[in-house]
């Protein structure tokens, strides 16, 4: 048994296909069957049933595949450990995040992170939540920046910050008049929202209770739409404080309006499977994002876990 042959059992579970599986292992389809077909004999099972199509693990198999995963996880310990022994931050660490937190996250704190850690090759990938825990099951990405929690006893969430809710309205819109506004101030509002699949959506769905909401949805997969059919008068729409932060317009700051009552926010997390590899890498950037972050966001005190209210100017 070679690390080569459970590497090959376990693209195979994924991509259900020899010649897809043996694409993504850099061999020709042969090399790949005929080992896996070595690792059955070696083990005296089945590993796959090659009557199905798609290719699918046997009931033993699916019990191999998933040791395969913890051996090659730990194996990647080792050079995690001779990295260490260096006392230098370096390699490849790879970071998902979701498309509502890194249009105004990424700016913050990549470039300081960049140049602090040049031998650190940060691969960057936007991708909505669902993915990112698949990815994070599949070992694709090291880490993920999401909002939580997400309630999956699996991982754990490292919070970064909480980001406070604003209301984005028109100048034309009654609404506007007010200082705050209120839940019920929404009712009959045309809102707008992220699209299917968009965590914020979610977030925004139970601040505003909109099933009771007989307004017009539109639904985009970007601020910047949201942003710009409002100026339009068309809808309103929820914005986090970070987007906020990045409105540069004196007018259209003016179209942000707190929301009344307990005002609702979004906590941010790293979140990473139970046992991590790279932890000095996790590390730095968790503290490089924290001191990147400006001071309309809540912070997280980490030694006595209160939460330092934002400036809201």
């Amino acid at each position: 048994m070679t690390i080569t042959q459970l590497e090959y059992i376990i693209a195979l579970s994924k991509y259900e296909n020899f010649l897809e599986a043996s694409k993504h292992c850099f061999v020709t389809q042969p090399t790949l069957s005929i080992q896996v077909q070595k690792l059955e004999e070696q083990l005296g099972v089945i590993i796959f049933d090659r009557s199905k199509k798609p290719l699918k693990p046997t009931e033993i198999g699916k019990r191999i595949i998933e040791q395969a995963k913890v051996i090659i996880r730990e194996s990647k310990r080792i050079d995690e450990i001779l990295m260490e022994s260096k006392n230098v931050l370096e390699g490849d660490f790879r970071l998902g995040i979701i498309p509502s937190v890194s249009i105004s996250l990424l700016p913050l704190f990549l470039k300081s992170f960049t140049e602090k850690y040049p031998k650190i090759k940060l691969i960057l990938s936007e991708m909505k939540t669902e993915d990112l825990l698949e990815k994070l099951e599949n070992e694709e990405i090291d880490v993920g920046i999401a909002s939580t929690p997400l309630g999956d006893p699996q991982l754990i969430e490292k919070p970064l910050y909480l980001e406070p809710f604003f209301i984005f309205v028109h100048p034309d819109n009654p609404l506007f008049q007010k200082k705050e506004i209120s839940e019920s101030d929404l009712i009959g509002q045309d809102i707008l929202l992220m699209s299917e699949g968009h965590c914020f959506r979610n977030q925004v769905t139970q601040i505003c209770k909109l099933r009771k909401n007989k307004g017009i949805y539109f639904e985009s997969g970007n601020f910047q739409t949201l942003i710009a059919l409002v100026e339009q008068n068309i809808g309103i729409t929820l914005l986090p404080a970070l987007v906020v932060d990045n409105i540069r317009s004196p007018e259209l700051k003016k179209m942000v309006k707190k929301i009344a009552g307990s005002n609702p926010s979004r906590e941010i997390s790293l979140i990473y499977r139970r046992k991590h590899l790279k932890e000095r890498i996790l590390n730095a950037l968790e503290k490089i994002i924290i001191s990147s972050l400006p001071s309309s966001i809540s912070q997280i005190d980490k030694e006595d876990s209160k939460v330092i209210s934002p400036k809201i100017n």
